[in-house]
């Protein structure tokens, strides 16, 4: 491993930003490990690849919905939020790191730079960055077993708030922003912050990217078009729910985050499965070796979720 692309993108909308994670794990890279840091030009709420709109219980309101890539909760973003995107050819192809480690693995450069702007940051395996002991941004992830390919996503706030809502991950903390801690730093100064510290965690050279470097794709549903879950349960991080779709197909999803291709065997299993082997198809896919799975203590809670939903018509 020799750079590290880099992708500077200022005062960028929301949507674009969002069609590139939903990108990320397919797109090109013409290096092993690329570094996106963006500004926004517009707000927005942005759901998780698993989420549905149903799970926000503050109102979107006027902002647009989106969608990202990676999985966890929303986040709201604004001209007030540094967006970072580090697409990797490998969970660990800057660092040894098996693909459940990988938000633990990579925050660490960000966590760096944020104490070098005066913002001593930690990260206690969760799924946010703690400032003064308060959340101060989300961090995500996508990842893909069968190629390896892997994202991991970073909103911080420094003006504009991230959080929609109190969550159970917060562990009662109030999130906030840099600016309501009294720190005061522009985002061109943090983002060179970041990049520097990849650069320096890491050994590797820098290589600037043009936009056009950067692949995108669309969205083919909106975001507020799936029915609710038809069962939940509090998880580590959040919400794990499991329900049909307007297509009639189970699926399961929420505040997780798990490997794309895993959950997409396991909602192949539920086609033509019965009830009873829900748990064995789930213990199959999503405990197979190399998948990641975040915020979720145990596969009973995923097994009880759709053995539940299966009991609704």
């Amino acid at each position: 491993m020799s750079a590290i692309g880099v992708l500077r993108l200022e005062s960028v909308p929301a949507a674009r930003l969002a069609a590139m994670s939903r990108g990320a794990l397919d797109r090109t890279l013409r290096q092993p490990a690329e570094l996106v840091l963006a500004t926004l030009s517009d707000e927005a709420v942005v759901l998780g690849a698993l989420q549905r709109a149903s799970e926000l219980t503050a109102p979107a309101g006027e902002l647009p919905l989106l969608r990202r890539g990676s999985c966890g909760a929303e986040v709201r973003v604004g001209p007030g939020s540094l967006w970072m995107q580090l697409a990797l050819e490998r969970s660990d192809v800057l660092v040894a790191c098996e693909p459940g480690r990988l938000l633990n693995r990579y925050v660490r450069p960000v966590l760096r730079a944020l104490t070098k702007v005066g913002a001593l940051a930690h990260y206690f395996d969760r799924d946010w960055i703690s400032v003064a002991k308060r959340p101060v941004g989300m961090i995500a992830l996508s990842h893909d077993t069968a190629s390896k390919r892997a994202l991991v996503e970073i909103v911080i706030a420094a003006t504009t708030p991230f959080a929609m809502r109190a969550r159970p991950s917060y562990l009662g903390k109030p999130a906030a922003t840099l600016s309501e801690l009294g720190i005061d730093v522009g985002l061109a100064r943090l983002g060179d912050a970041i990049v520097q510290a990849h650069a320096d965690a890491y050994g590797v050279a820098l290589v600037e990217l043009t936009p056009d470097d950067a692949g995108e794709t669309s969205d083919a549903d909106d975001p507020r078009g799936e029915p609710p879950w038809a069962a939940t349960c509090e998880e580590a991080i959040g919400v794990v729910g499991a329900g049909r779709d307007r297509a009639g197909l189970m699926r399961i999803g929420g505040e997780l985050m798990v490997s794309r291709d895993a959950l997409v065997a396991l909602e192949e299993e539920l086609v033509t499965a019965k009830p009873a082997a829900f748990g064995h198809a789930v213990d199959a896919t999503l405990g197979a070796p190399g998948v990641a799975l975040v915020g979720v203590k145990s596969l009973l809670s995923l097994r009880d979720v759709l053995a539940r939903a299966a009991q609704i018509v």
